[in-house]
């Protein structure tokens, strides 16, 4: 979804890679200080040390403005801690591929427009998608806190130890497909 809008009715949002020189990062505000550090001074620094991508939505109208963001970036999953029903068909390897979703977060101006849908959304089909060509397994989040949490359980994720959530993959892209 580089570039283009969000699959989603109502209003009108693009969902594209943060541009530093376009996009207003220190005018972003979630309320949560280390996720709006992380836009304000990090993001732009672990993109550019290949650690992260990082993708905004951003109004239609005005493009310069962040409604959200999220990350994401390579990680692996250590096989012993999947369900034995889950590994059975899977290669003997002692990791697996993984996208991780480091950050996710929404503006509070813009609350109540399902900004964090709409991220989750262009979240998971642009981990199906780069899965095709670069392996992953499944996409691993670690929530913040319990609104994060249920937002993640809302898409599917299931723990994966306690502070972990995992989606795996074929899942993610059933959920895609049903939409």
């Amino acid at each position: 979804m580089l570039g283009k809008k969000c699959p989603m009715p109502g209003d009108s949002f693009i969902i594209e890679p943060l541009n530093p020189a376009k996009h207003r990062r220190d005018e972003f505000d979630c309320g949560v200080a280390v996720l709006n550090d992380f836009l304000h001074t990090r993001a732009r620094k672990e993109m550019e040390a290949g650690t992260s991508a990082c993708f905004v939505i951003v109004p239609e109208t005005d493009p310069r403005v962040i409604a959200g963001y999220y990350t994401l970036s390579a990680a692996t999953i250590e096989r012993t801690v999947l369900p034995e029903s889950m590994t059975k068909k899977l290669p003997l390897y002692t990791e697996l591929p993984a996208s991780l979703l480091g950050r996710l977060a929404r503006d509070l101006r813009f609350k109540g427009q399902k900004i964090g849908d709409r991220l989750m959304v262009s979240m998971m089909q642009r981990a199906v998608k780069t899965a095709k060509e670069v392996a992953s397994w499944a996409i691993v989040t670690d929530p913040k806190d319990q609104q994060a949490r249920k937002l993640y359980e809302g898409f599917g994720f299931q723990p994966l130890n306690a502070e972990r959530l995992f989606l795996p993959m074929k899942q993610a892209a059933a959920w895609i497909n049903a939409q």
